[in-house]
């Protein structure tokens, strides 16, 4: 096994995902990484196999995560929220190749799973790599919440010394993951994103065949009908999930 966490953040309000996000990290994954948690409170819905770690609700996301993160000891993680659905297979063989780069540059902070959509990255090329390319410090969204592989340790930093804020507001500029490019230009730390021609999928990203997931299964609190109907629907048919009380999101994306 990869010295790789998979690190969960969750918040119990959103407990009526988790039967189906786990079921499918199952599926899908399987028991490849150590799995950790965070949450406020938990359930009998997280698997007896995950570690959680509980952080205080009446923190903001900065301090959340960076009490959460120091507990988690290994050297690289994966962390994805629990609206991150797998729809199909985790290339394992491409994660472990993605590892050993990063093991022979370790300039490296993380190589990103899914390239982003809403600025023209350039796709250059690093190094002799065919399938990775790199990201600009000099543009926004460095640092972004989508599945990447990190080195823990870096990860951990950008917490600490990243700016007291929720990770989504509002006012999307005043938020921790648009604010947390900065930190990372100050830390001048170097990323990746892989890319393999998969197709866009609305304004804000590409599909990935290396996490092949739904980013994500909730806007606004509703069910991401608008990008991923066709992957939605069966899921949540089959956990027999009810959309009606969140209700269906299906503006124009």
């Amino acid at each position: 096994m990869l010295d790789i966490a998979l690190i969960v953040n969750t918040v119990s309000k959103n407990s009526d995902l988790w039967k189906l996000f786990f079921g499918q990290l199952e599926r899908h994954l399987g028991g490849e990484f150590k799995k950790y948690v965070f949450v406020d409170e938990g359930n009998d819905d997280i698997p007896s196999d995950c570690e959680t770690i509980l952080y205080d609700k009446e923190q903001i996301f900065q301090e959340q995560f960076s009490s959460c993160i120091a507990k988690v000891p290994e050297k690289y993680c994966i962390y994805i929220s629990e609206d991150y659905i797998l729809y199909e297979d985790v290339r394992l063989d491409l994660i472990e190749e993605y590892h050993k780069v990063m093991e022979r540059h370790p300039v490296l902070s993380f190589i990103r799973f899914v390239r982003g959509g809403v600025i023209d990255m350039g796709m250059s090329n690093y190094r002799h790599y065919n399938d990775l390319y790199e990201l600009s410090t000099a543009l926004p969204y460095f640092y972004t919440g989508q599945v990447a592989l990190w080195r823990t340790r870096d990860l951990e930093k950008i917490h600490v010394e990243g700016p007291k804020l929720h990770i989504g507001n509002n006012d999307w500029e005043n938020s921790f993951e648009y604010q947390a490019t900065k930190v990372c230009q100050d830390l001048h730390l170097k990323g990746l994103y892989c890319y393999h021609g998969e197709p866009k999928r609305g304004i804000y990203h590409y599909d990935t065949i290396v996490f092949p997931h739904i980013c994500t299964a909730l806007v606004k609190g509703q069910w991401n009908m608008a990008e991923y109907k066709m992957e939605l629907t069966p899921l949540l048919d089959d956990y027999k999930i009810d959309t009606i009380p969140r209700g269906e999101y299906n503006a124009n994306p």
